[in-house]
């Protein structure tokens, strides 16, 4: 990691409360330099931070159980119907989240580690 980068992490870190696990600071640093073919299209954390707040638009749309917490980090958005979130509170690998519109509930997906290396190498059927 270049000072430059991991510093900007630890700036978000502060700024927001957070702890990021180091696998998402690896994936959000590979994505400030290329993001994945298959996640073009995907809104990301690195360049739209204001993920957890289209999130929170699309839960009350939906009037929905409004889930996320203030440790949450939405880092995922597809088209404004979809998103993924995990929680930023210290563990190495955490869970991943999926909401999908009108769903109500989130949906456990896998671990962190797990997500990250297969999802944006799936292909999609867009």
């Amino acid at each position: 990691m270049l000072f430059k980068e991991r510093n900007h992490m630890d700036t978000l870190e502060k700024e927001l409360n957070l702890t990021f696990p180091s696998i998402y600071k690896k994936f959000y640093l590979e994505c400030l330099k290329a993001v994945p073919k298959a996640l073009v299209g995907t809104d990301l954390f690195h360049d739209k931070h204001e993920l957890k707040e289209w999130a929170l638009e699309l839960l009350e749309e939906d009037d929905a159980e409004i889930f996320l917490t203030e440790k949450d980090v939405v880092f995922m958005m597809h088209q404004g119907y979809m998103f993924w979130y995990f929680k930023a509170d210290g563990a190495k690998n955490p869970n991943v989240y999926s909401y999908r519109e009108m769903s109500l509930k989130p949906n456990l997906v896998t671990d962190l580690k797990t997500f990250l290396s297969e999802y944006p190498n799936e292909k999609k059927d867009n």
